[in-house]
């Protein structure tokens, strides 16, 4: 070794084993620290994480302004650069990229610093996806701990990390038994353990500094480390503080690894499903009012506001910090994620409402009778579906014998096909209604449907239990009327299941929600017998659906089937009201065939192993010749297939932050324990065949679906129906379309396939044309009438 890089960080979880209010207490006092100790001795202290940064701005302004100096002075050093250190399994590609962009901003503002290797030091391990996001948002390197050496080999400590595209970054692992840590006092033994790995390396680097709960350098380090500096000049090896750009620069590897950094930690694919859930709607919402947002103010219908997209966004950012979103805090964190979650929501449910109004405002008042309905599409490509609209009438029928009829007209002309579900309510009497609309939508923009009501005969359902359904595609279903299960699902003339599909099975688990020393999640499996098998709730000319509900003895779990009459997909909702401490439950899904074990992932689709936990975002699948037999899902991750049957984990039977400590139990049995995952929780699924190039667009469709609602229109607003973006190839994506500074619009494209797409894409009155390489990412700028490909992605 002849150069060793000495970073000193005070790893600090903003929540954890405490709360944020007392990790930003923990941020003060660390920080307070490392400004004194820099007017004694000439070390550079470095730290991440925009969060706490913020914190001190706010609570103690005298403070931040000696860091903003010491910042100048290069004595202290703005470290990765993001908001904080995320969970990197769970966001989406886009949930990364505001991740990066909400830190990057702040710095730039605060401090002109603009960081070019990001550090994930405790994240519990890392998507490949991470590679074409680092690599088109300006980083160079990439430092991250986990996994550890015992859960991934790597063919060195610094190496090429290759993305899913081509693209690359350089990455290097810092492995110890303290990892990013050091003893108070005790820095020097530490830096002399941490050395030790990179013997056969001419530049090395070393991550010391009591962390944790922060902390940092102590004077004693500081000054014993003076002494191992000029003790190690006299063995020919330079030591000097420094920081993870500086050795970046001096390195130079010469191996490739071309996979994710997995597996780490697998439980923390499903514990604390809350905030899993949660964590997805927010995202999913932000995506869908950006959108929305950015259509009506280019319509000059509202205004865009800028700082309550940020405010937002940045909510988004600090709960993907990985012991939250991981689930691995105490039930104070998620308490207080869940209370910042909704604060988030609500901001956005304030803008998407105003740009909704406005865009509805322009249409042509109702006449006598009919009931308007407007119904924004946030995807851009024109296709027919199903959507839910409810609405309240004016007079209530209560009749055995009649209820209420409808005719929808779609733009005051189109006869559209209808049928009446359950709606929310439970009165019973005729006067919510919901129907369920057949129709193509105006891709992101509205459309306008009008409801015409008149009294006829009330309709009930046959509620004959069926064994098997047809489509007018001939797809066939059929359920098991014994455990109530869908036991059959034949496309084009091919089966897709070997059994009892979507049952719900029961596991035995530990307190560990982190899931240490595991690679499969749960053993015992048993299924819960049903108590209410193949009921039909909904049948009619668009849909049948059935539910059958189980009893655990404890628990409670209703799956629900909905088969559709013009459509090869299936829709599945389970409703879990859960009391079974120390127990899991997932869901079987036994296939014909297994093949190519898939899911998606940041930007890109991965392929798994068997056998294994592994974390799948919003599709997981079976690939054969060809064809994929897909999971759609929204807020569940977690996933296996053992024995020749797709497992969807749903719940973990662990204890808040119950982490194992060498030989004792990991919890206090004799006393009271919150296991986290107790209450009720629902899950939606959509069981479909299609191709893999299919798969992103349809993930899309399903978590981000159509927004209906009874609006009466006044006439003096904005009338728009062109959809302000149009993708000419199918197999695009749109991953973001929003508005990121004065006259200039931002998209983003997804291209989620290992085969190159060439496409149109016309924004607003201008097109360009695109080529797409495999699974590429592209943005694009509409700037004061201009539109343009930008490398980044990134606007700031």
């Amino acid at each position: 070794m002849k150069e060793l890089h000495l970073i000193c960080n005070a790893h600090l979880d903003p929540v954890w084993q405490w709360d944020w209010n007392e990790g930003a207490t923990a941020a003060l006092a660390t920080f307070y620290s490392a400004c004194d100790l820099a007017d004694e001795y000439d070390y550079i202290f470095c730290h991440n994480e925009a969060l706490l940064y913020e914190y001190i701005e706010e609570y103690d302004p005298a403070l931040f302004a000696r860091i903003q100096a010491l910042v100048k002075a290069g004595k202290w050093h703005i470290m990765g650069g993001w908001y904080v250190q995320p969970d990197c399994n769970i966001p989406s590609g886009e949930g990364f990229v505001r991740q990066i962009e909400s830190g990057l901003t702040y710095f730039k503002e605060k401090f002109n610093q603009r960081p070019t290797v990001a550090v994930n030091f405790d994240s519990f391990g890392h998507t490949q996806g991470l590679v074409q996001i680092l690599n088109k948002c300006g980083y160079e390197g990439y430092i991250f701990c986990r996994p550890m050496v015992e859960l991934l080999d790597l063919p060195k400590m610094v190496f090429k990390w290759l993305g899913f595209d081509g693209s690359e970054v350089k990455a290097a692992r810092f492995q110890d038994e303290s990892i990013y840590c050091s003893e108070l006092g005790n820095a020097v033994n530490a830096i002399k353990r941490k050395m030790q790995p990179w013997e056969k390396e001419d530049i090395a680097f070393v991550l010391w500094g009591v962390g944790n709960h922060g902390g940092g350098a102590s004077r004693k380090d500081l000054t014993d480390i003076k002494g191992f500096v000029e003790e190690q000049k006299n063995n020919g090896v330079c030591v000097f503080h420094s920081t993870p750009e500086a050795f970046f620069n001096k390195v130079m590897p010469d191996v490739e690894y071309d996979a994710a950094l997995q597996p780490c930690l697998i439980k923390c694919y499903t514990s604390i499903a809350r905030i899993k859930h949660k964590y997805a709607e927010l995202e999913n919402k932000l995506l869908r009012t950006e959108k929305l947002c950015a259509y009506a103010d280019k319509e000059g219908a509202y205004t865009y506001d800028l700082s309550a997209f940020a405010e937002a966004q940045k909510t988004l950012a600090a709960i993907q910090f990985h012991d939250v979103l991981s689930g691995t805090c105490i039930i104070e964190g998620e308490k207080s994620s869940l209370q910042k979650a909704e604060y988030a929501l609500e901001l956005l449910d304030k803008q998407f409402t105003k740009a909704f109004m406005a865009l509805c405002g322009g249409y042509e008042k109702a006449k006598p009778g009919e009931y308007p309905i407007f119904v924004y599409n946030p995807n851009p490509h024109a296709e027919e579906q199903i959507f839910n609209a409810e609405f309240y009438l004016q007079t209530p029928i209560v009749s055995e014998t009649e209820g209420y009829e409808f005719t929808i007209r779609k733009n005051g002309e189109e006869i559209v096909p209808y049928q009446k579900i359950k709606e929310s309510s439970c009165v019973n009497l005729d006067k919510s209604e919901r129907l369920a609309v057949k129709t193509t939508l105006n891709p992101l923009s509205l459309t306008r449907f009008d409801v015409e009501v008149r009294r006829g005969k009330r309709v009930y359902i046959d509620k004959t239990s069926p064994k098997e359904l047809t489509n007018a595609n001939q797809t066939k279903v059929g359920f098991n009327p014994t455990d109530g299960a869908l036991n059959s699902y034949m496309v084009g003339g091919k089966e897709y299941l070997s059994g009892s599909a979507f049952t719900p099975v029961v596991f035995d688990d530990n307190p560990d929600p982190w899931g240490w020393n595991m690679k499969k999640v749960g053993s015992n499996y048993r299924k819960p017998a049903a108590k209410t098998a193949v009921r039909v709730i909904e049948r009619g000319d668009l849909l049948t659906s059935v539910e059958s509900i189980y009893d655990t003895g404890k628990s409670d779990i209703r799956v629900a089937y909905t088969f559709y009459k013009d459509f090869d997909y299936v829709d599945v909702t389970v409703n879990v009201y859960w009391n079974d401490g120390g127990k899991g439950l997932k869901l079987e899904i036994p296939v014909q065939e297994l093949g190519r074990f898939i899911g998606q992932t940041a930007f890109g689709t991965q392929e798994y192993g068997r056998e294994t936990e592994e974390c799948s975002q919003r599709f997981v699948g079976i690939e054969k010749d060809g064809k994929v037999l897909a999971v759609f899902k929204d807020g569940t991750y977690g996933c296996s297939v053992e024995n020749g049957k797709l497992y969807l984990n749903l719940l973990n039977g662990s204890v808040y932050c119950a982490h194992p400590v060498g030989d004792l139990p990991i919890i206090d049995e004799t006393r009271f324990n919150r296991y986290i995952d107790l209450g009720r929780h629902e899950y939606t699924f959509r069981l479909e065949v299609c191709k893999e190039s299919e798969l992103e667009k349809k993930a899309t469709a399903f978590t981000q679906k159509p927004y209906a609602l009874n609006f009466y229109p006044h006439g003096n607003g904005v009338k728009k129906e062109e959809s302000p973006v149009r993708i000419s190839a199918q197999d695009i994506s749109l991953s973001a379309f929003r508005k990121v500074g004065v006259n200039t619009y931002m998209v983003r494209l997804v291209n989620n396939n290992k085969d190159g797409v060439v496409c149109d894409c016309t924004v607003f009155d201008k097109s360009i044309s695109l080529s797409f390489g495999k699974y590429e990412v592209k943005t694009l700028l509409y700037e004061n009438g201009d539109l343009r490909e930008h490398a980044s992605m990134l606007t700031l």
